[in-house]
């Protein structure tokens, strides 16, 4: 069991790695193309779109027939995928190929987390899949450091090229390294039974699986808000350099990844309600502070704060999806809390880029904040409902 985990933990890691390396430059390279700031949030979002729309029949296709020759076609394509961003001669390509990329990350975060549910020991749940999540922001959190290296050496295009060598790396990491998964196994055995796949209408209608959604949704909204627009506010207006936007991007990422893993513990011990509307109310509202604080230092506290309060919310919010897992499809769930994200990171950008282009681009983080409360009210809600529906 630990060999695949560990195998897959230091595949996605790389291939997370290479997906952080754009974030600090790509809306600063958008904007080489004349684009406004809803054409910056359209390019940013279109990523999710693709995402949201396949992450649920990507999940229940992995669940059906295994996980590990998705995870090789989705890793190829990110390679493939990468060196296109080079290539874009207007926005509308560029549109193009973060959909096709958004493609090919669907058959890789999701399909990894299904493959770490399926091997998750009864009980552990919270400690395993929280460990594996550590994986992916430890990546995303290194990644916008050696992207904003890579920018201010040389250019923004060899931070491009950058990430399709590194997803090609995590291809070969797996190829070799993964092995086939039970899944797969069974659908080569003729004495297996198949597995059986709950309809989707029917796992929707489950209220811990609408709380779910609605925090991860929301939450994809604040952060892909704060992510397309925290630089093109921290170099115009403070002046700072790719690099230095980068340790500030990294710092959320780097918080989650740290207390993932302790966070994961408490979610199998103590109650997860608490800890679920603690950090869903209190990451928001620290994007409030966000315009005010110039200082690195100061700045790198606050995100620092956000992604730790996230990762305290996040925790059981994996825990009870693991367990749902068990009788819903591990993939099928990852698919539909990977397209609930992506539906939040698709309209975020979007929604504070048309705000940014009436009232500058400060506004774009109380928007984020706004959002990020009332998605926490409606967990509470469906918790609620799913705690009156058990007992």
């Amino acid at each position: 069991m630990w060999k695949t985990f560990a195998s897959l933990f230091f595949a996605v890691a790389v291939a997370m790695l290479g997906i952080g390396i754009i974030a600090p430059i790509l809306p600063v390279y958008v904007q080489t193309f004349s684009a406004s700031g809803l054409m910056v949030g359209i390019i940013m979002g279109a990523f999710s779109l693709s995402r949201g729309l396949l992450g649920p029949f990507i999940g229940r296709l992995s669940d059906r027939i295994g996980r590990k020759r998705l995870l090789l076609a989705g890793l190829g394509l990110f390679a493939l995928i990468s060196l296109c961003y080079s290539l874009a001669g207007n926005v509308w390509q560029l549109v193009l190929v973060r959909i096709i990329q958004g493609a090919a990350s669907v058959m890789v975060t999701p399909i990894a987390q299904g493959y770490v549910g399926d091997i998750s020991p009864v009980g552990k749940e919270g400690r395993m899949m929280n460990l594996f999540y550590s994986s992916m922001f430890i990546g995303v959190g290194l990644g916008p450091l050696l992207g904003g290296a890579l920018a201010d050496l040389w250019s923004v295009h060899a931070a491009f090229a950058g990430m399709g060598i590194l997803s090609a790396l995590s291809l070969v990491l797996v190829a070799i390294t993964v092995p086939v998964d039970h899944i797969q196994a069974k659908t080569r055995s003729h004495t297996s039974e198949r597995m059986t796949i709950i309809p989707l209408r029917q796992i929707a209608k489950n209220d811990a699986v609408k709380a779910i959604l609605i925090y991860v949704a929301t939450r994809g909204f604040w952060r892909q808000g704060f992510n397309t627009f925290y630089p093109l506010f921290a170099g115009p207006v403070l002046g700072w350099s790719s690099l230095t936007i980068g340790y500030v991007m990294s710092g959320y990422f780097i918080a989650g990844g740290l207390f993932q893993i302790p966070f994961g513990f408490l979610a199998d011990r103590w109650p997860r309600s608490p800890q679920i509307i603690l950090g869903s109310f209190a990451a928001p509202l620290l994007l409030l502070l966000v315009p005010y604080v110039h200082s690195l230092a100061w700045v790198m506290v606050v995100v620092f704060s956000i992604g730790m309060l996230s990762a305290f919310s996040r925790a059981s919010i994996l825990a009870i999806r693991t367990e749902l897992g068990r009788s819903h499809g591990m993939a099928t769930l990852a698919g539909l809390h990977g397209s609930a994200f992506a539906a939040g990171q698709m309209i975020g950008p979007v929604a504070c880029g048309a705000l940014v282009d009436l009232f500058g681009v400060t506004s774009a983080f109380p928007l984020g904040s706004l959002v990020g409360v009332l998605g926490s009210l409606g967990v509470i809600v469906w918790l609620r409902k799913a705690a009156r529906t058990v007992g």
